[in-house]
């Protein structure tokens, strides 16, 4: 006499290791996936307002601050400005009469895609303030802006 609960039994263990199977190549599977590269994010330009902070933190700002005074800017837009890869500042001594000279600190634009600070009137990259690079750093973090993104934009002029 055969026992009717056995062909029961071999289904469950059979569905078991199948399941059991299934669960190791998954594993296997996702084991894969996990070390192919993943996509770094893609990289973000750097605000109005991001632009304005590395703008304080310019040598000639802190400077200024260090006579007793403040600074001040305004985002220039005219038609030899390079405006769709830089923010383009002139930085005024707020608290400087014109009368006594001029107020002007300098013209000043930041790289929206690389957070570099350039000079307008020496067309030079400001690069030796180590507090201005610490905040480049921290934005380019934060925005997924790496060596080949500073590389690819680097090379752009803030005039036309």
């Amino acid at each position: 006499m055969r026992n009717e609960k056995e062909p029961v039994k071999r289904m469950r263990w059979g569905l078991a290791a199948m399941f059991l199977a299934v669960l190791h190549l998954n594993g296997a599977w996702s084991q894969d996936r996990q070390s192919l590269p993943t996509p770094s994010p893609r990289a973000e330009m750097l605000s109005l307002t991001e632009a304005e902070i590395l703008i304080y933190l310019l040598p000639e700002a802190r400077q200024t601050r260090n006579n007793g005074m403040d600074i001040g800017w305004e985002l220039e837009t005219g038609p030899p400005q390079n405006t769709m890869d830089f923010y383009n500042f002139w930085v005024v001594n707020n608290e400087r009469k014109v009368h006594i000279g001029s107020v002007t600190i300098g013209h000043f634009s930041v790289n929206k895609h690389t957070g570099d600070v350039w000079d307008q009137v020496s067309d030079k990259l400001i690069s030796s303030d180590e507090e201005l690079q610490g905040i480049q750093k921290i934005l380019r973090e934060g925005h997924h802006i790496d060596a080949q993104i500073v590389a690819r934009y680097r090379n752009l002029k803030p005039m036309r």
